[in-house]
């Protein structure tokens, strides 16, 4: 071959595989059917505010969520109230879904992306079905895995199928189904932040263990008739002083169906305006058992400002955990029912 033609073809060849490559570059990410990016669900993204009931199954169970004077709560917990802004968030993330393109029919590839009938014993799938206050369905889908794949200009896409058909769609948006009831719960129960504390006292049959302080500037509690020669363990008691910093719930009972036992055990947290947190304990049935109420300790002729808010504070708190009793999580439970060796440093000759 001349090097004239040798040179020909190589130009040729060149500019082919430059313009296969911007070819290649130019072709959308994913493969749509001949389909516009219509809402999946009409009418819940015309008025998302219309939802008034969200139903959730999968294989660990049903359960509803409904909507009443701005309030959402659930039936299947006592009326208890949940998380409005997470089921907000879940009707909006399924609102804005929009078709992107149809995937496969078959039945045997269904779970591959967790569409696959609720029901079955390995199934990830969530089924959601979201209805007005008529019980008009707005949205109804299984809801299964979320896609990866690049989809105009983002990493967001998630897999459903219209109940009781074949029709498998990935659609745009993340859905993410949370499919246990007790975490859409309202789960805070109380929050006293630990440098607002003054006082602790815990009682049980072995006596009462008293921690106090005498400004929010004191770094270190001082417990009341402590042992001669032993020294207060610093990790504990601090542990101990923010043990209602943060308190969630892992479930809950209405209070007359779970009594606790005369002989439970008590603990006071006092903060420096005035509030008192009573907290009565009990472990029933390998479950730590907690009944709160509030209590104002202040000056009763005090009328300033903080002494107003300190009041209020303990309405609101009286109000929302008056007629539950909680279960609460082990480490709050440990911290509220320490003993007084559990707040000492260990004797010299057991130290190790």
């Amino acid at each position: 071959m001349s090097p004239r033609v040798f040179f020909g073809w190589l130009i040729v060849t060149v500019i082919t595989v430059v313009l296969a490559t911007f070819v290649v570059l130019d072709r959308p990410t994913a493969k749509f059917d001949p389909v516009e990016r219509e809402p999946v669900f009409a009418d819940l993204r015309a008025n998302p505010d219309a939802a008034a009931k969200v139903e959730v199954r999968s294989r660990f169970g049903s359960f509803s969520m409904v909507r009443a004077d701005g309030a959402w709560s659930t039936p299947d917990r006592f009326n208890y109230q949940v998380d409005s802004n997470d089921v907000r968030r879940l009707i909006v993330s399924i609102s804005d879904m929009r078709y992107i393109e149809r995937k496969t029919s078959l039945p045997e590839r269904f779970a591959r992306l967790e569409v696959d009938d609720v029901d079955g014993i390995n199934a990830e799938s969530a089924y959601v079905r979201i209805s007005d206050d008529s019980d008009k369905v707005l949205a109804e889908a299984i809801v299964g895995r979320a896609s990866a794949r690049f989809i105009d200009g983002s990493v967001s896409g998630t897999y459903i199928r219209e109940p009781d058909t074949t029709n498998v769609w990935l659609v745009s948006g993340i859905a993410n189904v949370q499919t246990r009831l007790v975490p859409w719960l309202e789960r805070s129960i109380v929050s006293v932040p630990a440098n607002t504390v003054a006082r602790v006292e815990l009682s049980s049959g072995e006596g009462t263990v008293v921690l106090s302080r005498e400004t929010p500037d004191s770094e270190d509690f001082v417990l009341a008739d402590a042992p001669e020669g032993r020294t207060v363990d610093k990790r504990n008691v601090t542990s101990i002083s923010r043990a209602l910093a943060n308190v969630d719930l892992e479930d809950i009972q209405p209070v007359g169906d779970l009594p606790l036992p005369g002989d439970a055990q008590t603990a006071k947290v006092t903060t420096f305006d005035g509030v008192t947190v009573a907290v009565r304990l009990a472990n029933i049935d390998k479950k730590n058992w907690a009944t709160f109420t509030a209590s104002y300790t202040g000056d009763p002729t005090d009328q300033s400002d903080e002494a107003k808010a300190a009041r209020a504070t303990v309405d609101e708190i009286n109000q929302r955990v008056s007629e539950w009793v909680y279960w609460l999580p082990s480490a709050a439970f440990e911290n509220l029912t320490r003993k007084l060796d559990d707040v000492l440093e260990p004797k010299k000759e057991e130290a190790s």
